[in-house]
């Protein structure tokens, strides 16, 4: 099923790197049993089988592993490249383009709503969440997952590469605010819907980068972070940044390991 909904210039679209988005978020085999391993324990708390919403499902990164363990997921996104990547792996999904904020769909049509990865892009996360609330059915369940983060070798590098932004264009791509901007607003929400709200750890897993990989992916604007640096700046941003990064991780070519983490806030309703 494919749905037209409306758009808006604000939304960010995943399209322009539909292409590569598997290849550059995916996690190994075994983190995404786990990851679909814990989401689908806590849905079949509240159903046997549970009819799940994905707000922002993307390529299916998380619903593909759910519906082969059992879940009926739907999904909904605003980028028909993306979704179309998905029908190609698991045509079984249901799938829309709507706006996470306005979603075309009957309230208490589901058990649970899942939302991985999307209220940091959504211009009001607590508008988003305030929209699917009535979609899920009494005594269902929602949930916000996503990657964890930690101060490690990384985050370094990223911080060289903000800090080399800031310098050359004044753009600030400061990362943690809009993340935990989405994930108050979040809980704020279903704490005063009056569900009880819990947090968890579904996998942890050791990831490996290197210096040159990272400013490929910069230069192509693989991560929706670059799209705000303006193009002419790119190149000389990449270029400042390749010798800084390079003495970080002791050479652009040498591979660095580090942790990474992937978790979820359970809301009980």
């Amino acid at each position: 099923m494919t749905r037209e909904g409306p758009r808006s210039s604000r939304l960010k679209s995943f399209d322009r790197v539909a292409d590569v988005y598997d290849e550059t978020r995916g996690l190994p085999p075994e983190v995404e049993r786990q990851i679909a391993d814990g989401i689908s324990a806590a849905l079949r708390q509240v159903a046997p089988r549970p009819r799940l919403l994905e707000v922002g499902v993307g390529t299916g990164r998380i619903a593909v592993p759910l519906a082969a363990a059992g879940v009926r997921v739907t999904g909904i996104d605003i980028a028909p490249k993306m979704l179309a990547r998905l029908r190609a792996k698991r045509a079984d999904i249901d799938v829309m383009l709507a706006e996470a904020s306005r979603p075309p769909l009957r309230p208490a049509s589901f058990d649970a709503a899942l939302f991985v990865h999307i209220l940091h892009l959504v211009p009001d996360p607590e508008a988003t969440v305030r929209a699917t609330l009535p979609l899920v059915r009494p005594a269902g369940v929602l949930i916000e997952a996503g990657d964890t983060r930690s101060r490690g070798i990384r985050e370094e590098g990223d911080d060289i590469i903000a800090q080399v932004v800031r310098e050359l264009s004044g753009v600030d791509l400061s990362r943690d605010a809009p993340h935990l901007r989405g994930s108050a607003a979040f809980e704020q929400v279903l704490r005063e819907a009056g569900a009880r709200v819990e947090r968890i750890e579904l996998a942890t897993w050791t990831g490996r980068t290197r210096a040159r990989r990272m400013l490929e992916r910069l230069a192509r604007r693989d991560y929706s972070s670059a799209w705000q640096i303006p193009e002419e700046a790119l190149p000389a941003v990449v270029e400042r940044a390749t010798p800084l990064l390079g003495e970080l991780y002791g050479g652009l070519d040498r591979e660095v390991e580090f942790e990474r983490a992937f978790g979820a806030t359970i809301a009980w309703l």
